[in-house]
């Protein structure tokens, strides 16, 4: 049996809650208090107009309106952060590990500008060896997914059990989901039947028999 995994970015492999913390401390330092405030505002703007988390748009409009700031230093630090501090414990084990038993592939939600860049900064395109996927709304380029990546089965692993509900329902009985909860999603309903398999936090999956998931569908 084939098996493809496909693996979520924020808050499944990489902490993206501590990352926004990241930015908020350092924003307030460089913009204020006030400055701040008002990224996270136009923040929410361009996500509400286009549907789409997009720093790469938020960072311009704030930029438009906020002359006086260092450019150099904002752009800094929206798109150069320390992102390898916040890969979760045990995420690039475990991509290591689906090697020897399957074919891992990041499959992701985002801009196509700062979220490549982000995953390939953390370390994770290279720990997939480039199978990397990025989609504004990645629920909807499923049949792509699956006609680059064929497999006879397929793991999603994610930090939504509403979005893995819905792959659930498409692949029936081609797919098992595994649930982690970690981040501010992690309580959310699946909305639907349950994930196959639900764990605290990614590393737990290093101590699993991967090669075994699928026996859960």
């Amino acid at each position: 049996m084939t098996l493809a995994f496909l693996l979520d970015v924020d808050n499944t492999l990489l902490d993206n809650d501590g990352l926004k913390a990241h930015y908020q401390r350092e924003l307030r330092r460089i913009a204020g208090e006030h400055g701040a405030r008002r990224f996270w505002e136009i923040y929410e703007e361009v996500r509400g107009a286009s549907d789409v988390i997009d720093y790469p748009a938020t960072l311009a409009r704030f930029l438009g309106e906020h002359r006086d700031l260092s450019a150099a230093s904002l752009e800094r630090l929206i798109m150069d952060p320390p992102v390898t501090r916040y890969v979760y414990p045990g995420a690039l084990a475990v991509i290591k590990r689906i090697w020897d038993t399957g074919e891992p592939v990041i499959f992701s939600d985002g801009d196509a500008v700062y979220q490549p860049r982000k995953i390939e900064r953390a370390g994770l395109a290279t720990a997939a060896r480039g199978n990397v996927l990025v989609y504004p709304h990645k629920e909807d380029h499923l049949d792509e997914v699956l006609s680059r990546f064929p497999a006879d089965h397929y793991v999603q692993v994610d930090d939504k059990a509403s979005l893995l509900t819905t792959t659930k329902h498409r692949l029936d009985g081609q797919l098992t989901t595994v649930h982690v909860r970690q981040g501010h999603y992690a309580a959310d309903p699946p909305q639907g039947p349950p994930p196959d398999l639900t764990i605290e936090r990614i590393g737990d999956l290093a101590d699993r028999n991967i090669a075994s998931l699928p026996d859960l569908a």
